[in-house]
């Protein structure tokens, strides 16, 4: 079925943060590609048994520069990273064995 802008009651919305996401995917971390589209945020989800069931997600945030690397820890469940754009998200750094999703606006 065809998106239908008729159904869509978030259509006129500004983007921001804050607002709900138009569209979501799954990340594989990668050292030598960014994200197709630089995400608005991103949600993990980290099983108990993964690393003592506290995570790392390596991130370069979409303002930095290329060397930046900013490590944020998770703990165990589904739940956002610290409000931050990202443009990429690395193998090296990144724990193995969690569910990362990148959200989007387009």
């Amino acid at each position: 079925m065809a998106y239908d802008p008729a159904r869509d009651p978030m259509r006129g919305l500004a983007a921001s943060l804050s607002s709900p996401t138009r569209l979501m995917s799954r990340v594989t971390p990668s050292d030598s590609d960014e994200l197709p589209a630089y995400a608005k945020a991103l949600w993990v989800f980290v099983p108990e048994e993964v690393s003592g069931g506290v995570a790392t997600v390596r991130i370069t945030p979409v303002g930095a520069d290329d060397a930046i690397r900013i490590d944020v820890r998770a703990l165990p469940g589904l739940q956002p990273l610290p409000p931050c754009q990202v443009r990429r998200v690395w193998a090296t750094g990144t724990s193995a064995g969690i569910d990362i999703y990148a959200l989007f606006d387009r």
